[in-house]
């Protein structure tokens, strides 16, 4: 066979085994679950042919510069066949690490196992076939003497060492928000235009927090800014100055630990703070996890921060829902927002929860719940009538006319269900209207316009995609609704943060737009705000921080300005509530 035949027979193997691994990749598992439980990693047909060219090109340069090392003649003798096979590995590797940090395809271990096991198993059985042909017999117990014998080459352990690089930059990605931070925005500058029209910066001046997660304004007082910290502290500073920063609440024992999607989540104040005279004036509700080494327990209480010091304010903790879950961290949801009617409305993640999902009887999870924090009664709410499991419920009443408010066999929390993972809501100023983030699992993200009722229909349908191995309840409770908008994951856009409806004029190009973002590519992205199903979005900015550093909330401030918290450095103070100007303006 002619050396140009036999190059392309590798470089067919290497093809074969990359659309073979691609197809077998999520039901066989060589990675044992107990050594890393990996979840299904979905690639789309351009998606495998862009790894296909990948591998390719990697393993042919390294087949290539084997044969300017050691040969042309590959498949002649076993000592040269098994050098062939080391070259693999280099080619292999070499396409694991371009895929990771210079793609955004969805990066999978199964994948490149499997791909890796197929083009060893193909070019042995490529050897022992031509070996048969030139009736020089199989020859396979000399392949694997050379193949062990060449382990006293050190080149041999440098591309041992080498083989390694991909799991210890899959560790580090992990464990290292710094070097998660540089891999995103590597991935990002390598696939993406960075000429956006907005730029994200500080909207306080020099001031900074620790992982900001959410800022609100008061009605009626546009010159203060309260900040919500992810570890449990909530601060007021004057808007837009930064001055007077002022610890208002020190929720730190109480969230515990905060990792993963733990912590401080959300927070509102009444629609009477500060208002004087009013026994609501100092109230404000906060949304948290407390998560301890053996449990965890999702809170959302009220405080009055209207009290003398830090101390009294924090003590001052009324208990509405207490919702314990076991400990993983995941899917909390996060979002307190008080609507029209004066009445709260929770985002609650499904909490890993299984036996409640797509469930109004369970726990309160997976839903967007509504309840009336000031017990008004009579025509307007009744008191609780039903505790979730796992839970306890106090110092509210349910709405009347909530969805499942008059059946007793249901948590009348619920104003819709069907979630998964809502993270943030927000309504729409100019007619009410309620929209949310809805974070997916490995194959879709969701914007929804939530409904009185509606079912969205998780776990069974993810984005418009039906879903393997979960059947609808019987009956379906409420009514089925779709997403508004639906993206598919890659290896930095994967993380949906809920935004807000824009009503204001200062930023022209998202006026009458529903903005929002994504958390892992922190890419500032608008769609028309009639509710109206749509197919793509207009990406207006992109935040430098991402992911666990990243964006995590939206607010409108009274003079007009975008604002969005943006986490930074888990451990220092780095976080800033930014806001969203020209990019070409002197502010930028």
């Amino acid at each position: 066979m002619s050396r140009l035949l036999v190059f392309a027979l590798q470089l067919l193997i290497v093809t074969v085994a990359v659309l073979v691994g691609a197809e077998i990749a999520g039901r066989v598992q060589l990675i044992p679950r107990a050594l890393l439980n990996l979840p299904a990693v979905d690639f789309s047909a351009a998606d495998t042919r862009e790894v296909v060219r990948i591998f390719v090109i990697a393993c042919g340069l390294a087949f290539l510069a084997n044969r300017l090392i050691s040969g042309w003649d590959v498949f002649d003798e076993p000592r040269r066949t098994a050098k062939e096979i080391y070259a693999l590995v280099v080619g292999v590797v070499a396409a694991a690490l371009w895929l990771f940090f210079l793609t955004g395809i969805n990066f999978s271990p199964e994948l490149l196992l499997d791909a890796s096991v197929i083009a060893l198993l193909l070019h042995l059985a490529a050897f022992v076939a031509l070996g048969v042909a030139r009736r020089r017999g199989a020859r396979i117990g000399g392949f694997f003497a050379h193949l062990l014998g060449l382990l006293s080459k050190p080149a041999v352990w440098a591309i041992l060492l080498f083989a390694t690089s991909p799991i210890v930059v899959a560790y580090t990605f992990t464990q290292s928000r710094d070097f998660a931070n540089w891999v995103t925005n590597l991935r990002l500058s390598a696939n993406l235009d960075d000429d956006t029209p907005y730029v994200i910066v500080n909207a306080l001046g020099a001031t900074t927090f620790e992982t900001p997660i959410m800022a609100q304004f008061a009605d009626g007082d546009p010159s203060t800014l309260y900040v919500l910290e992810r570890n449990g502290r909530l601060y007021r500073v004057d808007y837009p100055s930064g001055a007077n920063k002022t610890l208002l609440l020190d929720l730190r024992d109480g969230v515990g630990y905060v990792e993963m999607e733990n912590g401080a989540l959300g927070f509102d104040l009444h629609p009477e703070f500060g208002r004087e005279g009013s026994p609501s004036a100092g109230f404000v509700y906060v949304y948290y996890t407390e998560y301890r080494a053996d449990s965890q327990t999702n809170r959302l209480n009220r405080y009055d921060i209207s009290l003398s010091d830090e101390p009294a304010r924090t003590a001052s903790a009324l208990p509405l829902i207490a919702q314990r879950r076991d400990n993983d961290g995941y899917h909390n949801g996060g979002s307190v927002e008080f609507g029209p009617g004066g009445f709260l409305y929770l985002a609650v993640g499904e909490a890993s929860m299984e036996e409640c999902h797509n469930r109004i009887d369970c726990a309160l999870v997976g839903g967007i719940l509504r309840i009336d924090v000031d017990r008004r009664g009579g025509s307007v709410s009744r008191p609780i009538a039903r505790q979730p499991r796992n839970g306890e419920t106090a110092n509210y009443f349910i709405p009347l006319d909530n969805p499942y408010a008059g059946n007793r066999q249901a948590l009348g929390e619920f104003w819709a269900h069907g979630l998964r993972n809502p993270f943030r809501i927000a309504f729409d100023p100019a007619n009410g209207n309620l929209w949310a983030g809805e974070v997916g699992s490995t194959v879709w993200e969701e914007v929804d316009r939530i409904e009185r009722g509606g079912n969205y229909q998780f776990p069974f349908i993810e984005g418009r995609q039906a879903q393997q191995g979960f059947a609808p309840p019987d009956p379906v409770m409420g009514t089925p609704r779709g997403p508004v908008l639906t993206y598919r994951h890659t290896a930095f856009l994967r993380s949906v943060i809920g935004g807000i409806v824009y009503r204001g004029s200062r930023i022209p190009e998202a006026r009458g737009r529903y903005v929002f973002l994504d958390n892992y590519s922190g890419q500032v992205m608008t769609i028309p705000a009639s509710g109206e199903a749509v197919e793509d979005f207009t990406i207006i900015a992109r935040s430098r921080d991402v992911a666990q550093r990243g964006p995590t909330s939206f607010a409108v401030a009274p003079d007009g300005a975008i604002l969005i918290t943006v986490m930074g450095d888990n451990d220092n103070p780095t976080g800033i509530v930014g806001r969203l100007e020209p990019a070409d303006s002197d502010a930028a």
